[in-house]
């Protein structure tokens, strides 16, 4: 999936994006970099979508266990 074809606000093509570009650790590290910066921004909208990825990612990680 190219970043063209990945939707901002869609948290499981995220979770897909960041998998495939950084691998398990890297995307919850990335995923949590995005968090910060919305809440830095004071941007709740993109805040959720982005708690909604670390959550799906903390739940894949978990079945992987």
């Amino acid at each position: 999936m190219s970043t063209t074809e990945l939707k901002k606000d869609n948290p499981k093509q995220i979770v897909e994006f960041l998998l495939d570009k950084h691998g398990s650790e890297g995307a919850y590290n990335a995923a949590l970099a995005g968090a910060l910066e919305a809440q830095a921004e004071g941007n709740n909208y993109r805040l959720s979508v982005w708690r909604e990825v670390k959550q799906l990612l903390a739940r894949a990680s978990e079945e992987k266990t």
